[in-house]
């Protein structure tokens, strides 16, 4: 039986500082969606190389939204920020390895001044709800 996802979303300055509070918001969706420790922490490290390069490529003063949301054991996450042209730097290729290996599932798209990040973990088929 399928459910409606449960989202929050929190908005922060694209700053490092703030990475912390994105990170302890996604483990705390993770654990609510019944993920095994090992994938909360992949969740949580996913969430810090996402942030970490949309920060870096966000305009001055931007706003980072962090939306996760929740349904039928997957966490899905949506990093959005503005930035100043629709040419961003590439991600570091090992940053991006490590988020890919993490999560799989990863889409990125750079338009209209615009950088949205979105990625998916789904629960370990042998973990019983």
């Amino acid at each position: 039986m399928s459910t409606l996802p449960d989202c929050i979303r929190v908005e922060i300055p694209a700053a490092t500082i703030n990475m912390a509070i994105a990170r302890t918001v996604a483990a705390a969706m993770a654990a609510r969606a019944d993920l095994t420790l090992d994938q909360i922490e992949d969740v949580r490290l996913a969430m810090d190389e996402g942030l970490a390069y949309i920060i870096e490529v966000a305009s001055d003063g931007a706003m980072v939204t962090c939306e996760l949301c929740v349904a039928d054991g997957v966490v899905s996450a949506t990093l959005a920020s503005t930035v100043v042209s629709s040419t961003v730097a590439e991600p570091n290729p090992f940053a991006w390895t490590v988020l890919t290996t993490l999560v799989g599932d990863v889409d990125l798209r750079v338009d209209d001044g615009s950088i949205r990040l979105q990625w998916k973990v789904a629960r370990d088929a042998s973990v019983q709800a």
